[in-house]
């Protein structure tokens, strides 16, 4: 087992390494975990792992009691959880799309309780004007189809523990752009329709004309990576069910090619806890 996880530490810099135990114990909850598990899960030998514990003990990061179990004394996450490598595909996929499409294409992150537009490529016509620009947000209790795709994948339970269910809210897209509020019941069940799904669109636009088309990406434990978009102006279609398919097609084949380098890069860089692995409450 030592000489396996020698070899799996030299494909890792020194600073890699720090930051994998690091995102490891973060993952695994606020209750102690074993050197030995870290180590074992991480692929380190024992006295690597132990001069990174003890850098972090010294700092005060952790806690190391004489039985060798570590408790954390920190909390770290990542707004984007994405290598290098991800996002340089992420950006050429979107310039694929809009090339393809002639449509701007968007990636957009949760942060808290808002959706977060992280990266977006311009629309091919100038005149277009796409106010959700970098660094944009958005609540998602604002029930569009975005809020949709993101919130129907949590469970109830957890939805429920962090959200207040009772304060979401549709807008009616008229003259008086009327916003509706919805029941949790109701929202319960708009969620349940859209559960296995992984395409939404919104055709009939936002308050600023803009209608979008949404897939999800996730990770190989079904774990919320991001959404990707495309946005254009709100126009006549000719073939609505031509127009939405052909975006669908794109999107899925899009996302099939992000997700297969998520599945890559997961056993590599992102060990999970076989232990004390607790859910990240939000507020």
């Amino acid at each position: 087992m030592e000489s396996v996880a020698i070899k799996s530490e030299t494909s890792l810099s020194p600073t890699a390494r720090t930051l994998q135990v690091l995102e490891y114990i973060m993952a695994a909850g606020p209750g102690p975990i074993k050197q030995i598990d870290i180590a074992r899960d991480c692929g380190l030998s024992p006295s690597t792992l132990n001069r990174i514990i003890k850098t972090l003990s010294d700092w005060g990061y952790l806690f190391r009691t004489s039985e060798k179990y570590c408790v954390r004394n920190f909390r770290m996450e990542r707004n984007v959880p994405m290598s290098e490598t991800y996002l340089a595909k992420l950006d050429d996929t979107m310039r694929a799309l809009s090339e393809q499409l002639g449509t701007s294409a968007e990636v957009v992150v949760v942060a808290g309780h808002e959706l977060l537009w992280h990266s977006k490529t311009e629309h091919p016509d100038p005149e277009v004007l796409i106010r959700a620009n970098v660094g944009f947000r958005r609540s998602l209790y604002e029930l569009d189809s975005l809020s949709q795709l993101y919130l129907s994948r949590l469970d109830w339970e957890d939805l429920e523990s962090r959200f207040y269910t009772d304060g979401f809210f549709a807008t009616v897209r008229d003259a008086d752009e009327q916003t509706r509020r919805l029941s949790a019941g109701a929202v319960k069940k708009q969620l349940a329709l859209v559960q296995q799904q992984t395409f939404a669109a919104d055709l009939a636009g936002n308050h600023m004309g803009i209608r979008r088309f949404a897939t999800v990406v996730e990770d190989p434990d079904g774990k919320f990576l991001h959404l990707l978009t495309l946005a254009e102006p709100v126009g006549d279609l000719k073939n609505e069910k031509a127009h939405v398919k052909r975006y669908r097609d794109a999107l899925l084949e899009a996302r099939d090619g992000l997700t297969e380098l998520v599945y890559t890069e997961n056993p590599a860089y992102r060990p999970r806890p076989k232990h004390h692995v607790m859910p990240q409450r939000g507020g």
